[in-house]
């Protein structure tokens, strides 16, 4: 077999690093705006786009990492148990998933019933039957984005065709990634991992990230980076508590 290193890229540490950090401010604001502590349209008419935004980074740093994990476990041991390997992964993430929703259901009054966790861990699950065909990947990805108004504005409505988006435009939840159209930026991430790190390994050099890698702050992004899921599990109970903390000591007080 052929030796692949397996080392970690910096460079994607620190992107998933800086995702993560305007992850957690965004969540913030949301917890401020629940508690009415500020105005929803404080960081302009739709706040959501925002979020979306943010989700887009994560899913294409997933697809780039499901590229590159692929590529490496592929040249060490082929592609046997390349199945079994992602769907243990997946399930690991829709475990998450659905203590995150469990917890949700009992302390908000907005469900999460799709989340980011079970986009992603359903993805990692799908991955296979695109990780060996990159580029299939990314045109799937650009016609599953370019149908998602059509299929959203369909006048079908059903909790079982929520994780796809379909007929579901306008739907209340604290979070929200249906596959469409959100695989389709996961399965971008994938033709853009083959691109960029064929094989597992880098293809541009690194030289013109050194100086960014090397400014001050950026190795504790990094390490945040590395430990994002922990991150996001914890983070808004975290938030959601103290936020939750001070608003009833308000309201005490103004008593």
């Amino acid at each position: 077999m052929l030796t692949i290193s397996r080392q970690r890229f910096p460079e994607i540490d620190l992107f998933r690093g800086l995702s993560i950090i305007a992850m957690v401010l965004y969540h913030l604001f949301w917890d401020l705006v629940y508690f009415d502590f500020v105005p929803w349209d404080l960081l302009g008419e739709n706040p959501q786009i925002i979020a979306q935004a943010i989700g887009s980074s994560f899913q294409l740093i997933v697809g780039v990492c499901l590229s590159i994990s692929y590529a490496r476990a592929a040249g060490q041991h082929g592609t046997d148990g390349i199945w079994k390997k992602f769907t243990a992964r997946g399930l690991k993430l829709l475990a998450c998933a659905a203590a995150v929703s469990a917890v949700v259901y009992f302390v908000l009054d907005a469900p999460i019933i799709f989340g980011i966790l079970h986009l992603i861990g359903t993805a990692v699950i799908l991955a296979p039957l695109f990780l060996p065909r990159p580029r299939l990947a990314g045109i799937l990805g650009i016609v599953i984005i370019a149908a998602t108004k059509w299929l959203a504005n369909l006048s079908i409505h059903s909790w079982w065709l929520l994780p796809l988006g379909i007929g579901e435009k306008h739907i209340a939840m604290a979070d929200y990634y249906p596959l469409f159209p959100w695989f389709g930026v996961i399965l971008i991430g994938i033709w853009l991992g083959s691109a960029l790190y064929p094989g597992g390994t880098r293809r541009f050099r690194i030289t013109e990230l050194k100086s960014i890698n090397d400014l001050p702050g950026t190795g504790i992004i990094r390490l945040l980076g590395r430990h994002s899921l922990l991150i996001y599990l914890i983070h808004q109970p975290i938030i959601f508590g103290v936020v939750f903390g001070i608003y009833t000591l308000s309201e005490y007080f103004a008593s």
